[in-house]
């Protein structure tokens, strides 16, 4: 299993430790702009071994229909399998 979390997340994450768990972080921006050669270098780097399963983590789902866009259109086409959205609920401070 793959995760490709953008902006800061937490060092302390239990995901860091997480056996069998490939963490990748990119810092914060667009990823349809700006972040976006970030990201593709990223997942070219992952889907040379693929991982049985992939999660992207966005910092702000503003432009998730984007990211879907790209991640639809070739190469990744044949290389992902897209799945729903998961949202996460707000955590309130």
């Amino acid at each position: 299993m793959a995760i490709i979390i953008e902006g800061l997340a937490d060092p302390l994450s239990p995901l860091a430790d997480a056996p069998g768990v490939q963490v990748h972080r990119i810092a914060p921006g667009c990823l349809c702009c700006a972040g976006n050669v970030v990201l593709r270098v990223t997942l070219n780097r992952l889907l040379r071994r693929p991982p049985a399963q992939l999660y992207i983590s966005l910092a702000d789902a503003t432009h998730v229909g984007q990211l879907r866009a790209m991640l639809s259109a070739p190469p990744y086409d044949t290389l992902l399998s897209l799945c729903d959205d998961v949202a996460a609920p707000a955590v309130a401070s």
